[in-house]
């Protein structure tokens, strides 16, 4: 059957057929590499997405008045992606003084102060177990924390007394038009404004047609 196949295309057809491609040395040479190191490459690449996704996490800290350093409230492990939190750990003080005041904030690095404390006076009341504190967490450009506020609520009827976490982006909101040209008329006086045609105006001519329509229909009778 393949003596038939090749008698039938004959010597002509095999001649049109172009030589093998001569891959040069180097060529070869760079495939190879790709091949015995992809893996590896694909493998980096996956490492840095994970990493670039992998969940962050900040202290929040809480520092008495009479006390030299401020010690952790709780730790924090958040997703700036999805804004989801997960409380890791929480050490509410056991003060008895519940109406004493204690500064609850965090550290935050600016291009002056590589170790900036930043926070806000509170009730040592609103840390105690009979409250149930929710930590609103303010996430800066590069989703780094960079205020805490606090507000504090009755624990619900599960007796839950563990903090509440709410992450704030860092979205830009609507921004004012500034510096915008005001127009006006020759005169220095604002362009009046077209007045709002009404309905007949708009639609005369479709009246004027049903009305052509209905009297040429009647004089055919």
């Amino acid at each position: 059957m393949l003596y038939v196949i090749v008698r039938e295309l004959g010597p002509t057809f095999f001649s049109n057929i172009p030589p093998p491609v001569d891959i040069s040395p180097c060529l070869l040479t760079i495939s190879i590499f790709a091949m015995r190191f992809l893996p590896t490459i694909l493998g980096a690449v996956s490492l840095l997405i994970s990493v670039a996704n992998a969940s962050l996490s900040t202290d929040i800290l809480y520092w008495p008045l009479g006390s030299p350093q401020p010690s952790v409230l709780a730790r924090v492990s958040y997703d700036p992606a999805s804004l989801k939190s997960d409380v890791v750990s929480y050490h509410p003080p056991k003060d008895d003084q519940s109406d004493s005041l204690v500064r609850v904030g965090l550290y935050t690095s600016t291009s002056t102060n590589k170790k900036q404390w930043v926070g806000s006076l509170v009730s040592l009341s609103s840390l105690t177990t009979s409250e149930q504190p929710t930590f609103r967490l303010h996430l800066g450009p590069a989703n780094e924390v960079y205020t805490v506020s606090l507000s504090a609520s009755p624990t619900n009827a599960q007796g839950s007394t563990g903090p509440r976490i709410d992450l704030v982006s860092n979205e830009s909101g609507t921004q004012p038009h500034l510096n915008r040209p005001v127009v006006v008329g020759p005169d220095g006086q604002n362009p009046e404004q077209p007045e709002e045609k009404s309905l007949f105006q708009k639609y005369w001519w479709v009246l004027l047609i049903i009305t052509f329509i209905t009297m040429s229909g009647g004089g055919g009778e």
